[in-house]
């Protein structure tokens, strides 16, 4: 056919030429302003444009976006990667079929191999799941296969049997309930005997998903497997099951010699989400533990289980001067739990730390910051010690601007005026609790500035004072939100009040 006689010849034109020019778009090369006065038409700038735009979108919403313009989808293709050409190509109609797909893994190149495994997971096809477990088999057994692929053959698996990623035992409640496919549960419980472990363990992990009870003697009897990478998933469903017999496996598990650290986290972690205080004593010791990871999911479980020993049990770890350096997930614990032991234990501890002139560790910043949260009185003097030391500054007037009270009105006026902007905001916010005080509106006028913090913005409105008139006239006019410059508009002095600094 005659392009000149296609009515869409000046369209096919510009795609072409807009090809041509992405790549120096996108490498800085240039730019649409330098296009537009280059004399580039409005078809080609316009395309380039709408490939340009969305930097904050994600990797998924930008190629649906570029696959719904045809001549969009040609112009970026060949600058994507090999899983957002799949995703592009599955959107646009142009992949291949599960067949073809599946005959390109096992002698592909390492492009072709993600581009085909994305594929596969965008169409979420059941066929596929037992060849790709076959290949994960393989990959496993043959030597010098890169550590990519049986990771990337994992991940698409459990793309294509629960429609979603796998998320790891730390983040997942229980139960997950994920949906899986339809099927799949007999080619799970078959390759949970297959004798490649990880092929086990994979099984195990997504057969466990959905929590059913039914399968509760497979989890147990595989927790007993030899290999450790099998036991772990196999615990990890028997968390996911929301089942007496479950639990009680669970908690046999903490106290079998046996087992190594990971199983018992496992298994405490499961009971304590569960509400089972059988796990209460391992949580407590992986509290203090030197990973920070361990800790951080300790404190998560205990301030979920609830126990009433929780409190006390932070309290003695946060004030444990030889193990101050593990201290960090027990100090945010007791700012969590707001218990009776929480105010007393942190100011302790912050007190020491101030005096032994340890102001870098992450436990002390972490002490001004849970005394914030809490936001007693009695935390004032410590906070106030805090404030003085130049890198605990900003941090500490922030957690004095959650205490109201006269000490800690003078504290903030005197830090309004500091050199450094952090300390001057925190300032800011914490004067805007005080809008009914005329100091601290004078002040708060003064520390108006761009771009117009809405919370400072609402306190001065609120306030009603002649005072803030010059600012709130200034935050109307150059604010970068619209909602700020309306309520600055809102503005009404009362008279009556007093602008006295």
């Amino acid at each position: 056919m005659d392009d000149a006689g296609d009515g869409r010849f000046g369209e096919h034109r510009a795609a072409r030429r807009a090809g041509a020019l992405y790549g120096s778009l996108r490498s800085g090369g240039t730019t649409l302003a330098e296009l537009r006065d280059r004399g580039e038409s409005r078809r080609v700038v316009g395309l380039l444009s709408f490939a340009a735009q969305g930097a904050a979108e994600s990797r998924d919403a930008y190629v649906r976006r570029m696959a719904a313009s045809r001549d969009a989808a040609a112009m970026v293709r060949p600058w994507l990667g090999p899983e957002e050409r799949a995703l592009l190509d599955g959107v646009t109609g142009r992949s291949p079929g599960v067949p073809a797909l599946l005959g390109i893994l096992p002698g592909g190149t390492a492009d072709e191999r993600r581009y085909v495994l994305e594929a596969l997971a965008a169409r979420r096809a059941p066929e596929s799941a037992a060849p790709l477990f076959e290949l994960l088999c393989d990959a496993c057994a043959e030597h010098g296969t890169p550590a990519w692929y049986p990771d990337l053959l994992e991940r698409t698996i459990g793309r294509v049997l629960s429609g979603g990623e796998r998320r790891h035992w730390r983040l997942t409640p229980c139960p997950a309930d994920l949906p899986r496919a339809p099927g799949s549960v007999p080619l799970l419980l078959r390759y949970t005997a297959h004798p490649a472990p990880r092929a086990r363990a994979l099984a195990l992990d997504l057969l466990g998903c959905a929590g059913e009870p039914a399968h509760l003697g497979l989890f147990d009897a595989a927790a007993r497997d030899p290999e450790a990478a099998v036991r772990e998933a196999a615990l990890a469903a028997l968390g996911r099951t929301d089942h007496p017999g479950a639990r009680d496996a669970l908690a046999g598990v903490l106290t079998e010699p046996s087992r190594s650290l990971e199983e018992r986290e496992i298994a405490a972690v499961a009971l304590g989400r569960a509400g089972d205080r059988r796990a209460f004593e391992t949580l407590f010791l992986l509290l203090n533990h030197r990973d920070a990871f361990r800790n951080v999911t300790a404190a998560d479980t205990l301030a979920r289980l609830g126990d009433p020993r929780t409190a006390r049990a932070a309290a003695a770890l946060a004030t444990n001067r030889l193990r101050i350096t593990y201290a960090l997930a027990a100090i945010r614990l007791l700012g969590r739990l707001g218990a009776p032991e929480s105010v007393p234990a942190l100011t302790s501890t912050l007190r020491w730390l101030l005096d032994e002139g340890r102001f870098g560790l992450q436990a002390t910043r972490g002490c001004v910051q849970e005394l914030g949260r809490l936001g007693d009185a009695r935390a004032v003097p410590a906070l106030s010690r805090a404030a003085g030391v130049p890198v605990l500054r900003a941090p500490a007037v922030e957690a004095l601007g959650r205490i109201r009270g006269p000490a800690v009105l003078d504290l903030l006026l005197a830090a309004a005026g500091d050199p450094e902007e952090q300390v001057r905001s925190a300032a800011a916010r914490g004067l805007a609790r005080y809008w009914d005080e005329p100091r601290a509106t004078a002040a708060l006028a003064g520390l108006c500035a761009p771009p117009y913090p809405r919370r400072v913005v609402r306190a001065l409105v609120r306030s009603g004072d002649p005072v803030a008139a010059s600012a709130l006239a200034r935050a109307h006019k150059e604010a970068p939100s619209a909602a700020t410059r309306r309520l600055a508009g809102s503005f009404s002095p009362v008279p009556r009040r007093s602008a006295a600094p």
